[in-house]
C-alpha cells in the first residue's frame, strides 16, 4: 500500500500541475508571479531550469505526502481514503507546505509575498490533490 500510496501522490501530483499549466489558458491567470532574476540554489538560472526544478521538487513532495498518508492509513492512524480524513490531510499538507516550503522557496509565509489569493489557490490546490489522490487509492487499493 506504501509503493501506491506514493505512486498516487504522484499521479494525482502530475493532473495538478497540467491543470496549472492549462488554466492560464483559459483565463485563470498566471499561478505564481514572474521575477525579474530567477534564483534556483543561490544563483541565476534560466526559466526553464527554474521550471523543471520546479515541477521535481513539487513531484518529490507529492510523492512523499502521498506514501506519508498510505504509511498512516496502514498503520491505523487515519481512518481509510475518506472525505473527513483527507480533507483534514489537506489542510495538514497546506499548513506544512505554507509554513515551511513556501518560505524556503522564497514565496513568504503562505505565499504572502505573490498575492492575497495566493493563500486560497494553495488551499484548494492541495484539497484538489486529495481528492485526486482518494480517487487514485480508491481504485489501485
Amino acid at each position: 500500500m506504501i509503493i501506491f500510496g506514493a505512486i498516487a501522490g504522484i499521479v494525482a501530483g502530475g493532473a495538478m500541475i497540467l491543470l496549472s499549466h492549462v488554466a492560464p489558458r483559459y483565463g485563470a491567470g498566471a499561478y505564481a508571479k514572474d521575477v525579474d532574476v530567477i534564483r534556483c540554489f543561490g544563483r541565476a538560472c534560466s526559466r526553464r531550469e527554474s521550471h523543471v526544478i520546479g515541477i521535481t521538487v513539487h513531484m518529490i513532495l507529492y510523492a512523499f505526502f502521498g506514501l506519508l498518508y498510505a504509511v498512516g492509513a496502514e498503520q491505523g492512524i487515519v481512518t481509510g481514503f475518506g472525505a473527513v480524513p483527507l480533507f483534514i490531510y489537506a489542510i495538514l499538507v497546506t499548513l506544512t507546505i505554507g509554513g515551511i516550503f513556501l518560505p524556503l522557496e522564497g514565496h513568504g509565509l503562505f505565499g504572502m509575498r505573490e498575492d492575497r489569493w495566493f493563500m486560497i489557490d494553495l488551499v484548494l490546490a492541495n484539497l484538489g490533490w486529495a481528492v485526486l489522490y482518494g480517487a487514485f487509492m480508491g481504485i489501485w487499493y
